[in-house]
Parts: C-alpha cells; structure tokens; sequence
C-alpha cells in the first residue's frame, strides 16, 4: 500500500522542526570550519605541499622563539635540487596597541617563496632598513596609510623602531596580517645579532632532494668543522656573518606543513580531534532534534490513528514518516551549514576571527557537511524507529 504521495503532515507544523535542525547545523558547522580553519592556517604559516622544507631549533617550544645559523644558508644553496632558500626571523610586536608579527627577510630570496603583488607603493628592498611592506589584511585593520611612519615595539627585547610603510601586498596567505622588513630590522627587533635567524625556508625540486638529504649535507658540513661549523657564506648580505658554532642534534628539517602540525600535535590538536570536538557540540544540542522529532509525531497522533485503522502498518508508515522527515531536515541542513559560512565570512570581514594575530581562513571540509546530514539522518532514523505510532 502506497502512501508516500499522501499529505498528511502539515507544514505548519514542522516548522519549529526545521528551524532547531538550521540552529545545530548552524552551530555545527561554525565551530567545525572555524576550528579547521585555524588548523590549516596554522599549519600552512611556512607554505604548503611537500617542495617547502624548513630548517629550524628543535630546543624551541614555539615555531617562532627558535634560533639558528644563518651561514647555513650558504650550505644549502650549494644542494642541487634546491631552488631557493629564504632566512627568515619572526618577532611578536606591538603596533598602535595591537600584537602583529614582523617577519625580516630578504625580500629578493622571500619571493622565490611567497608570491606578493604590490598594490600600493613599492617593493622592499634589503638596504630599506627604515621601510616595511604591510599585508592588505593588517593595511585595513590598523588603518595603515602608504608612506606613513609606525612605532614598531618588540614584545621579546626591550627595542622599538620607527619604520615607514613603504607598501601594501596582497599574497592569499597568512602572511597578509604580517609587516615584512628587511631581515636586519628583524633581527635587531628579535634582540640577536646577525648571525642568526628564527628559520630557514628552502624550496625544493622533491624528484631530485628529499629533506633527509639537506639535514645529512648539514650535518656533513657540521663535521667537517667541528663545533664551529662551515661552510661558505651566503651571497646578498651586507653585513659580515661569522660561522657560529651550534650542536646538529639542535637542527630540525623537515617539510614545512608537517613541522607547523608537529607543534599542533605536541598539544594534541589533530584535524580529527577538532571535528570530534565539534561533533560533540552538535550532539549537545541532539536532544533538541529528538524532542522536536517526538513533538511532530505526536502533534500528528490522529492523523497517524486514522492511517493505522484504514489498515497501514507501522513498518509502512514509519518508512513514509522517514523519507518525509529526511527531506525537510536535509532542506534544513543546507540552509544551517550556509548560514554558518555566511556568519563566518562576515565574523572574518570584520577582523573578529583571529588567532596569534592571523585571520583564521575558512576551511570548507567536505567531511564536515557529510557528518552533519549523517548525524541527523543517525538521530531521526533512531527517533522514528523507536516511536510507537499507535
């Protein structure tokens, strides 16, 4: 006996229904594509994909506060395989009462990694040391002007300078909520000398060098010297570096995604446990769902009465209640997931989704949709199976 054509389900009635299951998609789905938003932004702050290697200090407890050799540079351009080699050094720092990040570079090695399009201004150079470039995302934040002169204060050392912007980038990463100097403001704001950087960055032919292979060719080098170290001295510095002594066991490589994660996994922050973590704020307001399933069956009892005593089993109806359910829900589902990317969107707009000074970007997961149709699919199917239907 055929009943899925017959409406004895009113629409008014449901719409209580619809709008709980908008609300957890909703908060579901904004606690999960903000949470793997940070994620990725985190793990993404040295680049993405596999031909990104960073040599860092493994004694640092952040990826920010490690020191090593800047000479090594030199070493590791002489790898074949290797494309391009960028030292870079993070400081946290204040500006207009706000914490950013400066990152010193040099500006003609950083681009071999980071593409940056200047939209207002000029380029930097390494011999700007009065000049920073401004991310478009902090440009609009702080309300940095081109040409306008900044008190830059470093929160690790007690050291200030006043640097002028010389212009604004746009990059598609997190490195638009940075200030970009040259690598010798960054290392003077940092309180270290000129020997050394937070890390270096190499970009890689993977098909020709692996990661274990620069670590060995640093280690090579490290014994031939002994504790003093070797090598030659990178080109473009003007000034003079010392081949500084350093311990191998304190030199990490590894590819720079995987070393961003390692810090996430040292706390135990996994992609996995933050969708668990999510899934368990969808399944607090589950019971929301159940009792809004329970109240659109028993304000439909009579009609259910009237179709079990004309000779429809429970089995058939349960089955039809089923399919109707589902597609409403589904209907509320999408408009609940949408509704938390539009929130989102706006939230990041606005400078309210950030985390250590970065815009959180959002991270649209396909397992994030697929779970919440699966999680109310898992709870209406139980709430239907279990009822009476008398």
């Amino acid at each position: 006996m055929r009943i899925i054509g017959f409406r004895y389900i009113r629409r008014q009635r449901i719409v209580i229904f619809i709008i709980i299951l908008v609300l957890s998609s909703m908060l579901f789905s904004i606690m999960a594509f903000s949470l793997l938003g940070f994620y990725k932004g985190f793990s993404a702050y040295l680049g993405e994909g596999k031909d990104i290697v960073v040599v860092y200090d493994r004694k640092s407890s952040t990826p920010f506060t490690g020191l090593i050799p800047v000479y090594l540079v030199g070493n590791l351009s002489s790898i074949k395989g290797v494309i391009a080699t960028s030292p870079e050094i993070i400081v946290p720092c204040l500006l207009k009462n706000e914490s950013v990040f400066l990152r010193g570079v040099i500006p003609e090695k950083f681009v071999k990694l980071n593409q940056l399009v200047i939209i207002k201004g000029s380029m930097l150079e390494l011999e700007d040391l009065n000049s920073v470039i401004v991310g478009r995302r902090i440009a609009e934040r702080l309300n940095l002007k081109l040409g306008e002169k900044v008190l830059v204060l470093s929160v690790l050392v007690n050291r200030y300078l006043e640097l002028q912007v010389k212009g604004i980038f746009v990059s598609g990463s997190v490195i638009d909520d940075e200030i970009i100097a040259p690598l010798y403001v960054g290392q003077w704001l940092r309180g270290t000398d000129y020997n050394y950087v937070t890390v270096i960055r190499v970009k890689i032919d993977g098909s020709i060098v692996k990661p274990s292979t620069i670590f060995e060719a640093i280690t090579m080098k490290s014994s031939e010297t002994g504790s003093s170290g070797g090598g030659r001295l990178p080109e473009g510095f003007v000034v003079s570096l010392s081949r500084v002594g350093f311990n191998i066991e304190d030199i990490g490589v590894n590819e720079a995604q995987k070393f961003m994660e390692s810090y996430l996994n040292k706390y135990g922050v996994t992609r996995e446990s933050l969708i668990v973590l999510s899934v368990m704020v969808f399944l607090l307001s589950s019971a929301a769902i159940v009792i809004a399933s329970k109240t659109i069956l028993i304000q439909h009892k009579g009609e259910v009465s009237i179709l079990r005593s004309i000779g429809v089993s429970k089995k058939l109806l349960k089955k039809d209640l089923l399919i109707k359910l589902l597609f409403w829900s589904l209907i509320a589902s999408s408009i609940g997931i949408i509704l938390g990317v539009t929130i989102l969107t706006i939230m990041q707009e606005n400078g309210f989704l950030q985390v250590l000074s970065h815009t959180v970007p959002i991270q649209l997961d396909p397992l994030v949709i697929i779970l919440d149709f699966v999680l109310v699919f898992i709870l209406i199917l139980v709430m239907v199976l279990r009822s009476e239907l008398e």
